[in-house]
C-alpha cells in the first residue's frame, strides 16, 4: 500500500470496512460479518488488525446496565444521569482517582445568571457560534446545549450545595466591541476559599471541587466505581450492540456487561500525538500541554470506538483548545515576534494570539509592557473596554473587579521563572529578550508613535487599548501556547450515541464530553463563551446518562429562548 492515504479512503476503513473486536464464543467467531472486519492493509495503528480477547484471559465478569468510561466531568455527570433514572451504573476509570480540569463551565440561562441579573439573547450566542465554525457542525447539538445547559447547571449547583459547594459566573470576559465574549462563565468553590488566584494556586476551585462532590452523591446514590481499570475493548454482539467492555490489563481483564449502554466520557486524545498527526497536524505546533492527571487522554475509547464499527467526525480539522496558559500573561499590550517586529493587532482572545503566535519566526512571540501597566489594565478590565483569560483573572469572581495584588504577585512569580523579563531600557530589555535591539527599539518608537496619533495605522487596534512604552522599568513576556485538549472526537447526534461513516448508530454506544465530536468548527476552539468544553462535558454527559438508562431527555427543562 501506498504512504498516501486519502480521506475518502479513511471512511471507508473507519466505518464499513472498519475494525472491530468482537468478543464472542469461538463458535461465533467465524460469523463475524466482514463488514466488521479490519482491513488488511493500513496506514494509521489504530487501522491494523484486532484480535478478540480470549475468554482466558477474563478472570471476572460484572454484569450491569450502564457502564461509564472515565471519571472525569463528563463521566460523573453521566453516572448521575443514569442512576437517577433508576439503571444499575458502574464506572469505570483507568487511572487511580477522579480527574478535573480547569473550572470555567459554560451554561445559558442558569439560576446563577437569573439573581445576577444577567439577561442574554441565547439564541444570538448559538448564532455566532455557528458562524465562528462556519457552519461546520451539527447545528442540532448547540441548539440542543442552548436548551438543556441552563437546567443541567442548576442540578450540579443543586447537588453541590448538599456539600457546601458554592458558584458564581467569571467576570473577567472579554468585552471588545469586535470580539465579545459572554457572562456565561461559571465556577464552583468551597464556601470558605480565598478566591485570590495567585500564579495558579487555585485549591478548593473549579472542578477540583465539583467532580468530587457529584462523585460523592454518585456513590451515595448507588453508582460502583472501579479505579485503575482502563477499558481496552468493546464486544459488539450478533446484532451489532455494543454488549460490554472489557477493561484492565493482560492476563487478569474484567468483562463489563451492559444491558442498556455503554457511554465513552473518556476525555480527548491531546496527548496521541499519531491521532494530531492525523487529525489537527496544526496542533502539533504548540510549545506545551497542560491536562491533569498528566498524559492520560490518549484517545483510548475513540480508537476502540474506531475499532468497533464507528467513525470520527466528518469534518476536519478537528478544532484544538490552544490557550496562553503555560507562559505569562498576554494582555493587550504590544505583541512582537522573535525579530523584534510588532506582527498583529492585540485586541483579540487567547486562541487567536496562541495560533498567530505559531506563524511567526520559530513561533516565538512577547508582550511588551512599560511601569504603568497595571493601572491599565486594571483599567481597560474594569471599564468593559476588554478582558478574557490571560488579561482578565482566571478566578475572577462576579462583582469583584481586576485585583491589582494579585497580578503584581503573579508577575514577580513569572519573572522568577523567567516567563517575564524586566529591565530599565529598551536595548537591556531586547537582550534578555534575545531580539535585536535596534528592531525593537524601532518598533517601540512607531508604536508609541500610533498612540501619540490616536490611531493604529497598521493594525486598527482601538484607540482605548494603545497604551505607549515609555516608563521604565520595561517588561516583556513570554508568550507560551499550550494545547489545552483537542475538541473535536467521535461521529455522533442528538440521541449521542456513537455514529458510523454512513451515519448509522452503533447500537448501545453513547458518547459526551471532550471525546464527542461535530460539535466544533474546523481548527479552532471558539472562545466567545468560555467554558464550552467543560459546559458540554456536564450537560451532554447528564443527558447521555439519561438516554443510556433508556429516559427521555424531555424531563430536563428546555431555556426559553
Amino acid at each position: 500500500m501506498s504512504g498516501q492515504f486519502s480521506r475518502r479512503d479513511f471512511f471507508k476503513v473507519a466505518g464499513a470496512s472498519s475494525a472491530i473486536a468482537v468478543t464472542a464464543p469461538a463458535a461465533f467467531a467465524g460469523d463475524i460479518p466482514e463488514k466488521w472486519r479490519a482491513p488488511k492493509c493500513t496506514q494509521w495503528s489504530w487501522e491494523k488488525p484486532v484480535q478478540p480477547i480470549p475468554e482466558s484471559e477474563i478472570k471476572k465478569v460484572v454484569e450491569t446496565d450502564v457502564v461509564v468510561i472515565g471519571a472525569g466531568l463528563a463521566g460523573v455527570a453521566a453516572a448521575l444521569g443514569a442512576r437517577e433514572e433508576g439503571a444499575e451504573v458502574t464506572l469505570i476509570e483507568k487511572t487511580k482517582s477522579w480527574g478535573a480540569r480547569g473550572g470555567h463551565i459554560t451554561a445559558f440561562g442558569s439560576k446563577v445568571q437569573a439573581e445576577l441579573g444577567v439577561k442574554i439573547d441565547y439564541a444570538e450566542i448559538v448564532r455566532r457560534l455557528i458562524s465562528w465554525g462556519q457552519g461546520r457542525m451539527d447545528e442540532r447539538l448547540l441548539w440542543m446545549f442552548a436548551k438543556k445547559s441552563g437546567a443541567c447547571m442548576d442540578w450540579a449547583i443543586d447537588m453541590c450545595a448538599k456539600n457546601d459547594v458554592k458558584v458564581t459566573l467569571w467576570e473577567g470576559y472579554y468585552k471588545g466591541p469586535t470580539y465579545t465574549e459572554y457572562p456565561v462563565t461559571h465556577f464552583f468553590y468551597n464556601k470558605d476559599v480565598s478566591l485570590d488566584y495567585t500564579y495558579g494556586n487555585s485549591t478548593g476551585i473549579g472542578n477540583d471541587v465539583l467532580v468530587p462532590a457529584m462523585l460523592k452523591e454518585a456513590e451515595k446514590k448507588g453508582v460502583k466505581t472501579y479505579f485503575r481499570m482502563p477499558a481496552v475493548q468493546f464486544v459488539r454482539g450478533r446484532n451489532g450492540d455494543i454488549e460490554a467492555v472489557i477493561a484492565g490489563r493482560k492476563g487478569n481483564f474484567t468483562k463489563f456487561a451492559a444491558r442498556r449502554g455503554v457511554i465513552i466520557a473518556s476525555g480527548c486524545y491531546a496527548s496521541n500525538e499519531e491521532m494530531r498527526k492525523r487529525w489537527a497536524p496544526y496542533s502539533l505546533r504548540v510549545d506545551a500541554q497542560i491536562y491533569f492527571p498528566a498524559k492520560t487522554n490518549t484517545g483510548d475509547c475513540h480508537i476502540m470506538a474506531l475499532q468497533a464499527g464507528g467513525a470520527m467526525q466528518k469534518l476536519e480539522d478537528h478544532a484544538a483548545t490552544v490557550h496562553l496558559e503555560a507562559g505569562a500573561a498576554s494582555y493587550g499590550f504590544l505583541h512582537v515576534n522573535a525579530l523584534g517586529e510588532r506582527f498583529k493587532n492585540e485586541d483579540v482572545n487567547t486562541q487567536s494570539k496562541s495560533c498567530t503566535k505559531e506563524l511567526q519566526p520559530h513561533g516565538i512571540a512577547w508582550t511588551v509592557y512599560d511601569a504603568d501597566w497595571v493601572e491599565q489594565v486594571k483599567s481597560q478590565v474594569d471599564s468593559n473596554l476588554a478582558g478574557g483569560l490571560f488579561y482578565g483573572q482566571m478566578w475572577q469572581p462576579w462583582g469583584s473587579g481586576w485585583n491589582k495584588d494579585v497580578e503584581i504577585a503573579t508577575q514577580a512569580q513569572h519573572i522568577k521563572d523567567g516567563k517575564v523579563v524586566v529591565a530599565n531600557s529598551v536595548k537591556e530589555l531586547a537582550e534578555k529578550m534575545g531580539v535585536p535591539a535596534d528592531r525593537l527599539e524601532k518598533t517601540i518608537a512607531r508604536y508609541n508613535e500610533l498612540c501619540a496619533k490616536g490611531h493604529d495605522d497598521d493594525f486598527g487596534k482601538r484607540k482605548v487599548l494603545m497604551t505607549p512604552v515609555l516608563k521604565a522599568p520595561f517588561y516583556a513576556g513570554r508568550l507560551v501556547s499550550s494545547l489545552l485538549a483537542m475538541s473535536g472526537g467521535l461521529h455522533t447526534d442528538p440521541s449521542l450515541h456513537v455514529l458510523d461513516a454512513e451515519d448509522r448508530p452503533i447500537g448501545k454506544l453513547f458518547v459526551c464530553g471532550a471525546a464527542a465530536g461535530d460539535y466544533f468548527g474546523s481548527g479552532d476552539y471558539p472562545t466567545i463563551c468560555p467554558g464550552m468544553n467543560h459546559g458540554r462535558a456536564l450537560t451532554f454527559g447528564r443527558l447521555a446518562g439519561i438516554l443510556a438508562a433508556g429516559g427521555s431527555i424531555d424531563k430536563v427543562p428546555d431555556l426559553k429562548m
